[in-house]
């Protein structure tokens, strides 16, 4: 679907559900719209087109999920700015419930540690495009350009590793991290009486080594290079030897004969009986094409006109009439309204002859 068409969509999906069951049509109660997107998404005017329709709907049924790695392809979302902190305004000020899960659990010893809120007005005070700088470099970097800037921050950072500010730095995003998601998401299904937004920050490329994370280069780079697919295996603990990489070639990976997938991707390539089929198509019968021969009226003497001519849709009006009442034609033409002429549209104070002075004339100048 087209950018910004998707949270449009999802809007009128999720108050067309409420409609159903409102109307006692078909009971969708139990349903649930999801519309998963990404920041630099929802500036597409379509996108936070019908927000208010869905606050005032009250549109508890519907719950987006915006992906807020702070990137696009030409950069930042907001280079200078927070998009979090921008759409969490945006979503509250329409009358949306807004669900945030930003920090991974490695942050909580942070947390712990700030009994002053610096750390809070410190990650409130830098904009996204730094904290995709933290993502490339090193703790000395973070440690003098992030906990620096504060006195509080410099002797929280003396408890810290160097591994630790860079797990939660590099690695530690609330959207990459099944607990964090799952309690967002519960959150939001339990909610009553408005819509649910859940601003969930993830790293662009996570998982995928230096030379992906967080760099605009991943829209061009095409494959990992053996180096990067080891450090992602480590990363996951994929089972895969170093004794598999032949040649420079990353292997494929097998879930096993025996295993249950396998089995049900068997199950799934066989021809089943139970499988439903197509409905079978009919077509309807084609209507025979009228005689060619021109209509009694048509052929007519006419006299010349003293008014203006009647519009396009009288004369069209006519010979639709006079084409319906033949034998073989109009069989699946659906009744129509015939459109009034030029002379029932007139003003009386246009001046323009009525209808009966004019069939008068006619027969006058004819006779």
């Amino acid at each position: 679907m087209s950018m910004g068409l998707g949270p449009l969509s999802a809007i009128y999906q999720a108050r067309f559900n409420r409609y159903l069951t409102n109307r006692g049509i078909k009971d969708v109660s139990a349903s649930h719209v999801w519309a998963f997107l990404g920041d630099g998404e929802m500036d597409e005017p379509e996108s936070t087109a019908a927000l208010a329709l869905a606050a005032r709907e009250e549109l508890d049924n519907l719950t987006f999920v915006i992906n807020c790695n702070l990137q696009r392809l030409d950069g930042p979302v907001r280079a200078n700015f927070k998009i979090v902190q921008e759409l969490e305004a945006q979503f509250r000020g329409a009358g949306w419930n807004v669900v945030k899960s930003l920090w991974g659990s490695a942050w909580d010893e942070l947390f712990r540690l700030d009994t002053t809120g610096a750390l809070v007005r410190r990650l409130r005070q830098v904009p996204d495009a730094q904290v995709q700088t933290y993502q490339t470099r090193d703790a000395a970097y973070i440690r003098r350009d992030f906990f620096g800037a504060d006195p509080a921050l410099v002797e929280m950072a003396k408890l810290l590793s160097d591994d630790k500010i860079l797990e939660c730095f590099h690695l530690s995003r609330g959207g990459h991290e099944a607990r964090k998601v799952y309690a967002a998401y519960r959150a939001a299904v339990e909610h009553k009486g408005a819509p649910t937004v859940i601003l969930a920050q993830t790293v662009k490329g996570h998982t995928l080594g230096e030379g992906f994370a967080s760099k605009n280069a991943n829209h061009q780079m095409k494959k990992l290079s053996v180096d990067e697919f080891k450090a992602m295996r480590d990363l996951l603990e994929l089972p895969i030897s170093d004794s598999a990489f032949v040649d420079g070639v990353v292997p494929y990976g097998h879930p096993g004969a025996d295993s249950p997938r396998s089995a049900t991707s068997r199950s799934a390539a066989r021809p089943s009986a139970a499988r439903p089929r197509p409905a079978a198509r009919t077509r309807s019968p084609r209507c025979p094409p009228p005689p060619r021969r021109r209509s009694p009226r048509s052929t007519r003497a006419q006299a010349p006109r003293t008014s203006p001519p009647p519009w396009p849709s009288y004369g069209w009006s006519r010979t639709w009439s006079a084409t319906r009442r033949r034998a073989g034609a109009g069989c699946r033409s659906s009744p129509t309204r015939r459109a009034p002429s030029a002379w029932s549209r007139c003003s009386p104070r246009s001046g323009s002859t009525p209808p009966r002075a004019r069939r008068t004339s006619r027969s006058t100048a004819t006779s």
